[in-house]
Order: structure tokens, then sequence, then C-alpha cells
């Protein structure tokens, strides 16, 4: 049923082109938006290579003691193949990432290091990415949750078969039968994953579409169509040999295509055509009349592409956010970026060649002493786990003291703790004796920030001071079905009900606007607000500095290195101001006052973090409650109005 299976030098040039797009994407994901689907192909790929070393254990006789030998044989290759290349690349990226990586990062890093040496790390990556893989600040280890896919695969798909398998004789077309019903139960989890919405609600997942990316049911599909690949070569072998170098071509020119060209496609639909033009150029050996010249390369990349793989994102991530690497404060270091790409490929070769093939071989011997056990737990399991269990509690407790001088400056949100000034189901309200009126603060985290000094100013003015803060943009309907979650909108409908009901004198409304966003229905909100209450005053962008002063790095920390106290304005963060100044000009046309507090924080072309009142700002873009004071005669101003 099995033939032995060969080196395939196309194999590897597909697996170095999988590699090559998915870290231009993670170094620029504007020019290689689909770069991502190098995972992808190596779904389809592994299905191809994998399957038919699971189905050895079934075909086999290891000195007649069946398919548990046989098993446990497949298990141990497996764990040889991946884990100490994987746990040697975290335990130096912990170290590495612990002295120069952004504190703020540190426990979300540990808690995924943690998940990843679990197996989960895909159900961390949904957690600790908030869900988004594509978040422009990615978790640092979020890679991870493909190999934890393939590996959970690895796992179930030889248990399941082995629960099926021992009474059918006709062993291939079973295992063909099998294949293709797991295959179509994940397509249709993956084209539908509101299916298993009440499954995953019981384990804390919110958004099946979110989780659907991570999900091993709903990505085994790829896995699948490669070992089908593997199957049914033989029946269409005919065909493959006629080939014609038109179709090659075709075949070729597709796949750079897909992984490789600046244009955006649908995330299921471009995933279906990756996994699909991956078979294709499987079937077809297509990639073997590339020129010797590019090919030779794309092999070498392909040999290592596990290794590069792992080693890529942790150094990209340092050199994108780490503070310590900044160079002349860039905004957006390509210089940084490009050195991190290429010490990727640089250190991928020395893990390939130090230890991927050296426990590879070892792997695929019966050693099974206890020191080569003992040493190869520690090695994959315990020292990594001990390094991220450090990390994660330090983190806690500022490492015990040694982050003393990166204490942040109090935080509005938070000074009340009878009631949180955010995500709360009920308004915080600030009553004054003899207060005759009331005016209602709503917005997201930008409205929080200034709710203290938003409090003192109406109390300074005799007012009745209402707070209602949440993370959601302020909208009561949706033109678009994923501008906000339903959540969100039940949220902004209540607050709605409850300004109907009460009809508060004035409103400050201080929302985040972002120019990647929608503004129609948030300015539909904005004009039923000003329907019901007049009044109205919206708190357009504040100054956004480029980086958060208080996220340095442990090393900066040891070395008693301040955080900077002021930034030239030309380096401060302007991506969404057009955005601001639109909706501001829009609302000024519709009879709803504006205010900025850019002059508050921003002279003589240098913007200020810190006075003699202390630090102005609590992180890159949310005022501390010293900064936040500025705003109060501004504040003040708008009530006296009225």
């Amino acid at each position: 049923m099995l033939r032995n299976t060969k080196y395939r030098k196309d194999l590897q040039i597909l697996r170095g082109l999988a590699v090559l797009s998915v870290v231009l994407f993670h170094s620029n994901s504007q020019y290689f938006p689909l770069g991502y689907l190098g995972v992808d192909v190596f779904f389809v790929i592994s299905g191809y290579v994998v399957t038919p070393l699971i189905l050895r254990i079934f075909t086999e006789d290891v000195d007649g003691n069946g398919y548990l030998v046989n098993l446990k044989r497949f298990y141990t290759r497996r764990f040889y193949r991946l884990a100490p290349a994987l746990s040697v690349t975290l335990a130096i990226s912990s170290l590495v990432f612990f002295l120069i990586g952004p504190t703020n990062d540190h426990q979300r890093f540990a808690r995924q290091g943690i998940a990843t040496l679990l197996l989960m790390g895909n159900l961390g990556a949904y957690k600790y990415s908030w869900g988004d893989y594509f978040n422009p600040t990615p978790n640092p280890l979020v890679h991870t949750w493909s190999l934890s896919v393939e590996e959970q695969i690895y796992v179930f798909l030889p248990l399941i078969l082995l629960m099926i398998l021992p009474s059918i004789r006709n062993l291939k077309k079973a295992v063909v039968v099998i294949m293709v019903i797991l295959m179509a139960i994940s397509f249709i989890s993956f084209m539908f994953p509101i299916l298993l919405s009440p499954i995953y609600s019981r384990y804390g997942i919110q958004v099946a579409s979110q989780f659907s990316f991570y999900s091993p049911i709903d990505r085994v599909w790829q896995f699948l169509l490669g070992g089908l690949g593997f199957l049914l070569q033989d029946r269409y072998q005919v065909h493959i040999r006629t080939r014609s170098s038109r179709r090659n071509l075709v075949s070729i020119s597709t796949i750079f295509i897909v992984l490789f060209a600046p244009i955006y496609l649908d995330l299921k639909i471009s995933s279906i055509l990756a996994s699909l033009f991956t078979l294709v150029a499987i079937a077809l050996k297509s990639l073997n009349t590339l020129p010797n010249c590019l090919s030779n390369k794309l092999e070498w990349l392909g040999d290592r592409s596990y290794s590069i793989y792992l080693v890529h994102l942790p150094l990209i991530y340092i050199a994108r956010y780490s503070p310590i690497m900044q160079v002349n404060n860039l905004e957006k270091p390509l210089i940084q970026t490009t050195i991190a790409v290429t010490t990727s490929v640089l250190l991928g070769a020395i893990s390939y060649s130090a230890i991927e093939n050296r426990f590879r071989y070892i792997g695929q011997e019966n050693f099974t002493g206890f020191k080569l056990i003992s040493a190869t737990l520690a090695l994959t399991l315990l020292i990594p786990l001990a390094l991220f269990l450090t990390i994660d509690k330090g983190s806690k407790s500022q490492y015990w003291g040694l982050g003393e001088n990166l204490q942040r400056p109090a935080y509005a949100q938070y000074i009340d703790t009878k009631c949180l000034r955010i995500e709360e189901a009920l308004p915080c309200s600030y009553l004054n004796l003899g207060g005759a009126k009331t005016v209602l603060l709503i917005g997201d985290s930008h409205a929080g920030h200034i709710s203290q000094a938003f409090i003192d100013a109406a109390r300074v003015e005799n007012w009745n001071a209402v707070v209602w803060v949440d993370s959601c943009q302020i909208q009561f309907s949706r033109s678009d079905a994923n501008s906000i979650s339903e959540n969100c909108l039940e949220k902004n409908l209540k607050m709605k009900s409850w300004i109907l009901k009460n009809k508060p004198d004035a409103i400050i409304v201080s929302q985040y606007v972002h120019s990647s966003s929608s503004q129609t229905d948030l300015r539909k909100a904005l004009t039923t607000l000003h329907r019901i209450v007049p009044n109205i005053l919206l708190v357009e962008n504040n100054p956004i500095f480029p980086r958060d002063p208080f996220n340095w790095t442990m090393l900066s920390t040891m070395m008693q290195i301040s955080p900077p106290k002021q930034v030239p304005e030309f380096q401060m963060i302007y991506t969404d101001k057009n955005a601001s100044d639109n909706l501001a000009k829009w609302s000024k046309g519709n009879g709803i006052l504006t205010v900025n507090f850019e002059s508050l924080f921003c002279q003589l072309e240098v913007c200020h973090l810190y006075s003699n009142s202390g630090w102005l700002y609590y992180d890159d873009d949310h005022f501390s409650i010293a900064g936040a004071r500025l705003t109060i005669p501004q504040l003040r101003k708008f009530l006296i109005r009225f």
C-alpha cells in the first residue's frame, strides 16, 4: 500500500516559498498581504508527507507487537523532529525577551510560551492576541499556533484511525473513505464556524469565527487534502506524466501570485485557493522546472524552513517594538526589520545544523535510555517552562523591585474602586449638593482617561457628573455587520435608553477616531444624541506618542535609564488625525461643539510627556490624572455656556 518516501526537491522548494512568504508577511503585511497563506501551504505539504508515516502504523509489523509499538514509534519520531528545535528557540527567546523585550508584553509572551509547550499554542494565540491573528501588534509567539495545530493532528488522527482500521480488511479504500468524511466535516466547520459555537462557548471561546483560524477542527481538511493527494496519486499518474510546460508555468505562477502578490482576498477563499494550488503543484511536480539558480536557493530555505519559521517572529517583534532597538526614533523601523529577517535565516540555518538534524536522526532510532530521556525532557520542557513561569510571575510583581523606576502614574479609569469607569453595565454617578444640572461623559478609554478631570470640572461648576465609558465605538445601528459586536451594540442601546429616560443637560463625547473605521454609524449616533440633547461637546483625538514611555526593557531598567520626557512633534503618530479632523469638521457643520487638547501638550514643535506635575501620560495615547487635569479649563468653558 505504501512506497518508501523519497526526498523530493520540489517539496523543499515549496517549503522554501512558504516560509519566505510568512516571514515577509510578518515583516511587512502591507506589501505581502497574503503571505500568511504560507501556513496553509505547510498544512497541505504535511498531509502529503506525514500521512504515509501515520498509515505505516497499520501496515508494518514490528516483531509481532502490533499497532501500539508502531504508534509509540510514530510519536517518538514526531517528538524528536519538532520538540528540540522548538524548545531551544523558546528558551533563548525567553532570555532575550526578558532583557530587551517590551515589559508590557512579558506576561503575554510567557503565557503564550507555556501554552505552546503544552501543545496548546493555538488556544494561547486566540487568547493572548485578542482573537485576531492580524492584529497590528501581534503576540510575539503567535506563529506557534500552526505548530500546535499540526501536533494536535499528529496526536488525534492516528488514534481515530486506530479505533476504526484494525477491523477493516480493505485498508486503502477504508482510509480514503474515512479521510474524505473527516475532510468534509472539517471543511463544513471551516466554512460555517458558527455551527460549533455552542461547544466553543463552553470553553470560553466567544467568537467562533475568530477561533476558526486557529482551530484544528477547521484546519485538518488541509492536512487531509494533502494526504488524499498522496493516496490517490497512483490513480492519476498517467495524466500527471503527460503534463505540459504550459501547465507547469500556470501552476508555478499561481503559487507565486497567491503567496507574494500585493492583493487582498477573502480569508476563507484565499485559504481554499492556496490549498488547492499547493496540491496541484505537488501532483504536477511543477517546481522541479524552475531554473537551478533559483530552485537551489529555495531548496536551501525549504530544508531549513522549520527552524527559520520558529525564530523569525520573536526577532521581528524585538526589532519593531523593543525600545532599545529603536534607531533615531523611527516610527517604521525598516532597518531593524531587515536585520531581523536576515538574522532569522542565519539563526535558522544554525538551528537546522546543530539541533534539527542531530535530534532527527536520534528519533529515527530506538534510543530509549534513561539518560537520553531525562536530558531530552529537561531540554524540551522543564528548562523553557521554568523560564516562562519566572517571567510570568516576575512581571506581576515588577520583578521583585527591579522595575521600580517603571511605576506608571495614576490613571483615572481605575481610581474609583466602587465604580470602575470602563466596561461597566451601569453609569457611574457623582452628585453635587445642590447641583441642578447633569452632564454625561461617554466614549471609549479616551473618555475614561479624562473622567476624573471631567468630574472635577463639573464639581467646580456645581453640575452632577455621570460617567459611562466602554471599549466600544458609539453607535446605535450597524450599516456594516462587522463594525461592532452584538454585545457592544446591546450596551450602546442600553446607554441610549438611559439618555432618553434621564435627559442630561449636556453630553461630552470622547471617542478615539480610527482612519481604518467607517464613520457612518458614529455620525448617525452623534446626530441621534444631538437630537435628544442639543448641548454636545465632541473631544477630538489627543496627541499620540511614538511609543509607550513605560513600556521599557529590563536591561534599561537595570541600567537605570529613564524614559524620554519629550518628543519632537514630527515623530508623533498622526495616522488617524485626518479622520478625527474630518469628524470634527462634520460635527461643527451640524451644530456640535468640538475641543482639541493638542496645544496643552505640544508647543514649539515639541510634545511633552512630563511637567512639574509629573508624568502627563499613562502610556503612549492616554493621559495620566496629572495630564488630564490640564483639560479642566476647557471642560469648564463648555459647562459655563449653559
